[in-house]
């Protein structure tokens, strides 16, 4: 009897037993397929998009007209967003996750005047960054934008508000990614400490880089080990390097970042645009801002909340897990942040057009 009793509890012990393995195969199966998922996802906004229009646009400065590149995709009826890449002398590439939300409005891409497949002019007088401020009016107006989104990352957070500060008209929001309004700030508050927090070399990677750019002293190999450290700590944490980073790096032009950064690592601006700082422009603008950094950002979340001090009530936020590159590295939290801001603030300008219509009657 004993033994029938056993034999008995082994039996719906077993029966349980493999009742919860299968269940957690299932479990496990259907995690894997919703990974799967998701990473193809990721893999689809991070290629270069099939645009419904695609040229280039007139730009003349000094009594020269040249060539910028744009690229349109979406046709929704919320306004368009304009996107400015980093750089200086980057390109729309890195960039191309923000296609993901022309489910609900056109993206607007467009490559800076030097860059990617826009015209190069082989003339160094053109790589400042007043001239770079008022090339977007010519975008904006070739393209015939009425009410429409700026969003910048990098160095296009610097030149959507240097832009936006003289040419306001239209514009209905600024989100300002892994921004860099003030390079005086980032040159004396910013990049010792992202120095001093390289370890190789025997924790001297941040005198090397200096050695080797501002005194001309070490081996090009140590140069590079530690611009390699400082790249994958806070540029990106994606490796290896998806399409959209290898063409970012084809089409980036040398020349133009020489010119105006002057400092291979990015840990040392020499060129022409380190007294820039756009921060006063930003604090007299009347339009809702957004402000995001990755957690290991080279624009640190600690620059990034002072930056976003001199707005007029942004939004600001931190994406975990990611270094400067956030449309590569966390492409998901940062679109979903930048559709959940143009969303609510959509609302909210539906709602100001009703009362004023209602007001007007």
């Amino acid at each position: 009897m004993i033994y029938i009793i056993n034999h008995r509890r082994l039996f719906c012990w077993s029966v349980f037993c493999t009742l919860i393995i299968v269940m957690l195969i299932g479990c496990v199966s259907r995690g894997e397929k919703d990974m799967n998922k998701e990473q193809a996802y990721i893999d689809k906004i991070l290629t270069e998009p099939a645009y419904d229009s695609e040229g280039f646009v007139d730009y003349t400065y000094e009594g020269h007209t040249y060539k910028l590149w744009y690229g349109r995709i979406g046709s929704g009826s919320a306004p368009p967003a304009l996107v400015l890449h980093g750089g200086p002398g980057g390109n729309h590439h890195n960039l191309v996750a923000f296609q993901a939300l022309s489910d609900e409005r056109p993206v607007i891409f467009y490559d800076q005047l030097g860059c990617g497949n826009s015209e190069r002019p082989d003339n160094p007088a053109l790589w400042n960054a007043e001239r770079y401020f008022d090339e977007v009016k010519a975008v904006r107006d070739g393209l015939g934008l009425k009410k429409y989104h700026l969003i910048g990352h990098s160095w296009g957070t610097a030149q959507a508000v240097g832009f936006a500060a003289k040419h306001p008209a239209g514009i209905l929001s600024i989100s300002l990614h892994s921004p860099i309004l003030s390079f005086p700030y980032y040159i004396t508050d910013v990049a010792p400490a992202l120095k001093q927090g390289l370890i190789c070399l025997n924790g001297k990677g941040g005198q090397v880089i200096d050695d080797y750019e501002l005194r001309g002293v070490g081996t090009k190999s140590d140069y590079d080990e530690a611009c390699m450290e400082f790249t994958k700590k806070h540029v990106t944490h994606t490796w290896p390097l998806p399409e959209a980073m290898k063409k970012l790096g084809a089409a980036r032009n040398s020349a133009i970042h020489d010119t105006m950064v002057a400092g291979g690592s990015e840990l040392n601006v020499l060129g022409n645009i380190k007294t820039i700082d756009v921060t006063t422009q930003l604090s007299k603008l009347n339009v809702p801002i957004l402000m995001t950094c990755g957690s290991d950002d080279l624009c640190t979340p600690a620059y990034t909340k002072w930056q976003s001090e001199f707005a007029n009530n942004p939004q600001y936020y931190v994406i975990q897990g990611s270094a400067h590159m956030t449309p590569v590295d966390k492409p998901l939290e940062l679109i979903e942040r930048q559709r959940v801001f143009l969303k609510e603030f959509g609302s909210r300008v539906s709602h100001e057009i009703r009362e004023a219509s209602v007001k007007d009657n």
